[in-house]
């Protein structure tokens, strides 16, 4: 609901809400212990500079927020003088002093630090009289002036009451008033005897003067001295505060009475029948946004503000049951007793007296001409003719059934809505509708046409007819067979229809119906009526409890942001005179008017009339504060502060916040998001603290935003707050780097360990392999020498000494490796290795004639001589019986076919004696190079050289021709020649024969 935000708002546009304003203008709220009031007993109030409102109560100072009150008393907060607060004043610094009846006592509401000040007796008034300064009635006069306390001896008597305007403070003593002027002069006057040792309970100033209030009543300043002030009833009570509030408005607190005048008018009275209960009003206050607090010594605390929402009873009979508009503009007014008129200038006029109506609700009304009113009553329809003063039934055919719906055809004629079916009326017929036969149930409840269908409600379910043909909508839904309350059809043929007991279903065009219910926004249900305003886009509904109103362009966006809905009127408003009561009550389907750019609704208690369209006034901005940080130990915010830095140890917290609205605090919502851990909004509805656990470190922002319920979270306003949570010392990374450090170092040690182990398991092995090693090579080494004695047993011939051709395979490759490597120097020097074979002619006659043992002989002088003429580096080898092989190492060409020449006569001059005959063996020797001397002599192995010097000594031994002899090659001839031939000496045979080699004998 769109509050007040000043009187002013009195004096709108409209005629009838030019009217003097009055009390019972003002909207009235009541907060008692019900609503977490420490005590109903409240005596003071202020306001701090951050919007909170703060009261004092006889069990402890509250904060409020509109929603929630915050208790503090001296076991929570020991530097509190009392819980029993008597006085409140906000310093122009933003500090409270807070009287109590033990003493004073200074609170710094941003900080919530409270400060007790060396002043022990009951306070009963403190005003400012300059920045630092404060002055104290405490028995006494105390002034307080940068947190010294000194007496102020010009007043020496017990003070009561202090007040101050501009540059003038008066002081109430038991006996005096006391005026101390600009000057610092002081002027005395004395008390009547009534009030002389009695209680005076406030002093003000208002614009007719000086204004006490006390036991005996009203009492002013006058030239005269303080004289006695009659109370606007006349009345001896006890008056307990006077203000005069920033309009200009008196009020008048008294015993168990609240009196009102606005400027010049007359004084108005509210009192116990109007309020319902016996409030003793012990302190008025009017706040920032010049709403009045009014706190009672026994029934907590009301607050009063002027709103555009009015509740008039301009008809003697206050339950009006509908209403709607006469053709000469007016309000036409259905109470359950009479029928009358509402003018614009708020004169009300009775055209329908009881005995006329006998008894019967009216539920429809319809002008078929503008002197003719039709009323849908409980027995039938009815017609008033209002120059005669007349009302007379219509058609016999409805008398008996209760008329509820009245409306005109578009085609022309009248919907008429009765118990037992639909019909359509002329001015003089009435025709039963052909589809009744078709509805489950005839009673008819609601009725709306367009050009393209009508709806028709009824208390068992909703039908269409469209294109001659009538249809039951809602099938499968709760609407099938619902009770039919109210229904709306848009210009876009959007279909809007009530039902009792299952919310609002909405149909628009090619969509499938959407339920509006408690569970997502429905308010206060059912609704009994709906008005839609297209300039404004808003749906008004209104409910048996109060009022709403619903955006149109909500219904596309639902999925995204939901139905906006805004209260505009709860069960729980009431005006200052009226109880809380049931709202737009309505009896048929004339439940709402719009008239004077009002709506107006019927209700028990008169007709409300809400602005459609409000101009310049607006939901009150909403102050969004983070009041507090609650970790193991207290953090206060202030409203400026954006940035709090918790202890290592403070990861559970809980963060209240919350908006100063004291109007609709119900209608707002919040959400929240700690940003940097929540990975999305929490919706917290009404609630009003964020709770988390176990919050790692780092830097957080928390977020937290407001907003009316009909608006969208584009719209909120937004509080943030950084949180800042250290880390401890084992989440830092030094800390971690040292448990790094730590780790690798023990796998480092554990490694080590591993190492030096495995390292002792090696040496060990290793221990263990020399010394099997040490026996194995003892042991190789004696296998060694037995191989090599094996070796020289098995290179050597057995017969002659000599080696043989296992030594020669073995030892020559070795030689010719030895050779290869130093093949340049040996070149150089003219060397080679040659290979000579030697072979005696044939031994076999010998044999025959002497037998073997003379071969045996001969091999034994062959051996010797060859082992003797052979030089140091050079050996002998036995290839075959007869055939041995001298292999020279590296001997110089021109030596060799000599030094073979000389061995061959050497070996030929044995003599053999074998009897008494002699004999001398012929020798034959052939000789060979290697490598050969010939293209790509490398190429071939020494085993082509051998056979070449065994075919050299064959020929010289099939030529008969004693002596060495050597195979030469012609300069064309190369290795290739031998090295692809199978048959070495048919190869060479063939190239002797061609003369490219040719036997040359030494």
């Amino acid at each position: 609901m769109r509050l007040f935000c000043s009187i002013l708002m009195l004096l709108w546009l409209l005629p009838l809400q030019a009217a003097t304003p009055s009390v019972f203008d003002y909207d009235i709220k009541h907060w008692t212990s019900a609503d977490g009031l420490a005590s109903n007993s409240v005596r003071a109030v202020t306001q701090d500079q951050q919007g909170y409102l703060w009261f004092g109560t006889l069990y402890g100072l509250h904060r409020f927020d509109g929603q929630q009150f915050e208790v503090f008393t001296t076991e929570t907060h020991p530097h509190l003088a009392s819980n029993a607060i008597t006085q409140l004043l906000t310093d122009s610094d933003g500090r409270i002093w807070i009287g109590t009846k033990a003493g004073l006592s200074v609170l710094q509401p941003q900080e919530l630090s409270f400060e007790r000040l060396p002043l022990f007796n009951e306070v009963t008034s403190l005003i400012e009289m300059a920045p630092g300064e404060v002055w104290v009635a405490a028995d006494q006069l105390f002034q307080v002036q940068q947190g010294q306390l000194q007496r102020i001896e010009q007043v020496k008597t017990v003070v009561s009451q202090l007040t101050r305007h501009q540059q003038q403070v008066w002081v109430v003593a038991a006996e005096s008033l006391y005026q101390r002027d600009a000057d610092g002069s002081w002027q005395q006057f004395e008390l009547p005897p009534e009030l002389r040792q009695t209680p005076v309970y406030d002093v003000s100033w208002t614009s007719g003067g000086v204004m006490l209030a006390a036991e005996p009543g009203l009492y002013r300043l006058t030239a005269a001295g303080v004289v006695a002030e009659a109370l606007p009833d006349n009345s001896k009570v006890p008056v307990y505060q006077v203000l005069q509030d920033s309009n200009g408005a008196m009020w008048l607190s008294a015993y168990r009475k609240l009196f009102y005048r606005f400027q010049q008018q007359d004084w108005q009275t509210v009192t116990v029948q109007e309020l319902g209960n016996y409030p003793w009003f012990s302190a008025l206050y009017q706040d920032q946004n010049q709403q009045l607090w009014l706190t009672s010594f026994s029934d907590g605390i009301y607050r009063a503000g002027l709103t555009q929402i009015r509740r008039l009873q301009p008809a003697p009979d206050p339950v009006i049951r509908s209403l709607a508009l006469t053709p000469q503009g007016q309000l036409l007014l259905a109470a359950q007793t009479e029928l009358g008129v509402l003018s614009k200038d708020g004169d009300y006029q009775q055209i329908l007296v009881a005995e006329q109506l006998q008894g019967q609700t009216v539920h429809a009304m319809y002008w078929p001409e503008p002197t003719t009113l039709w009323l849908g009553l409980e027995r039938g329809l009815f017609q008033l003719t209002l120059e005669k003063g007349s009302l007379q039934p219509l058609f016999p055919e409805l008398q008996g059934q209760a008329v509820r719906v009245i409306q005109g055809a578009r085609a022309g004629g009248v919907w008429l809505g009765a118990l037992k079916g639909l019909y359509f009326a002329t001015a003089t017929k009435l025709e039963y509708w052909s589809e009744n036969a078709e509805l489950e149930s005839r009673q008819i409840t609601a009725l709306d046409e367009s050009e393209q269908q009508l709806l028709v409600g009824t208390s068992r379910g909703l039908y269409r007819w469209q294109q001659q043909r009538l249809t039951r909508l809602g099938s499968g839904t709760a609407l099938y067979n619902a009770y039919i309350m109210a229904i709306l059809l848009l210009p876009d043929q959007t279909i809007l229809v009530s039902t009792l007991d299952d919310g609002i279903f909405i149909l628009q065009p090619g969509q499938s119906w959407q339920q509006l219910h408690s569970g997502n926004g429905l308010l206060h249900g059912p609704a009994v009526s709906f008005y839609f305003h297209q300039q404004s886009g808003w749906i008004w509904i209104s409910t048996h409890k109060g009022i709403f109103r619903l955006e149109r362009a909500s219904l596309n966006q639902l999925p995204q942001e939901g139905y906006r809905i805004e209260e505009v009127l709860s069960p729980f408003d009431r005006q200052m005179g009226s109880l809380s009561s049931r709202c737009c009550n309505g009896a048929g389907q004339a439940k709402v008017a719009y008239w004077q750019q009002q709506l107006w609704y019927p209700t028990l208690k008169g007709v409300v009339a809400v602005p459609e369209q409000p101009q310049g006034t607006a939901l009150p901005d909403i102050q969004l504060r983070v009041k507090q940080v609650q970790t193991p130990r207290l953090y206060p915010l202030t409203a400026t502060e954006r940035r709090l830095v918790l202890e290592q140890y403070e990861r559970n917290l809980t963060i209240s916040y919350t908006a100063l609205e004291f109007s609709r605090p119900e209608s707002l919502e919040f959400r929240y998001q700690l940003q940097g851990f929540d990975e999305e909004w929490y919706s917290a509805a009404e609630r009003r603290e964020a709770v988390y656990t176990n919050l790692p470190p780092g830097s957080f922002d928390f977020v937290v935003q407001a907003k009316y319920r009909h608006q969208s979270w584009q719209e909120a306003v937004q509080a943030q707050l950084q949180l800042v949570i250290p880390r401890h010392f084992d989440e830092t990374l030094l800390y971690r780097l040292l448990w790094l450090v730590l780790i690798i170092s023990s796998l480092y040690g554990l490694f080590w360990l591993y190492r030096q182990n495995a390292l002792l398991k090696q040496e060990q092995l290793e221990r263990l392999v020399r010394q099997r090693t040490q026996e194995l090579e003892n042991s190789n080494q004696r296998l060694n020498e037995l191989n090599e004695e094996l070796q020289q047993l098995t290179h050597r011939d057995s017969q002659t000494g000599l080696r043989n051709s296992r030594f020669l395979h073995e030892q020559l490759p070795k030689d010719i490796e030895h050779f290869q490597r130093n093949l340049a120097s040996l070149q150089a020097q003219g060397k080679s290795i040659a290979l000579l074979v030697l072979q005696p002619e044939a031994l076999a006659p010998l044999v025959q004639q002497h037998g073997k043992g003379i071969t045996d002989s001969l091999l034994q002088h062959f051996s010797a001589v060859l082992s003797r003429e052979t030089r140091g580096s050079d050996y002998v080898v036995r290839l075959d019986n007869w055939q041995f092989v001298v292999v020279f190492r590296d001997i110089p060409l021109s030596q060799v076919g000599a030094y073979g020449k000389k061995l061959a006569e050497q070996l030929s001059a044995l003599t053999l004696s074998e009897g008494n005959s002699q004999q001398r063996l012929k020798v034959y020797g052939g000789y060979a190079l290697y490598p050969l001397p010939l293209l790509g002599g490398q190429l071939l192995g020494w085993e082509v050289s051998l056979q070449l010097a065994s075919l050299s000594a064959s020929q010289l031994l099939q030529n008969a021709t004693p002596g060495v002899a050597s195979l030469q090659f012609a300069g064309q001839v190369d290795a290739f020649e031998f090295e692809e031939s199978t048959d070495l000496e048919r190869q060479v045979l063939r190239l002797q024969a061609e003369g490219l080699i040719w036997l040359q004998q030494e």
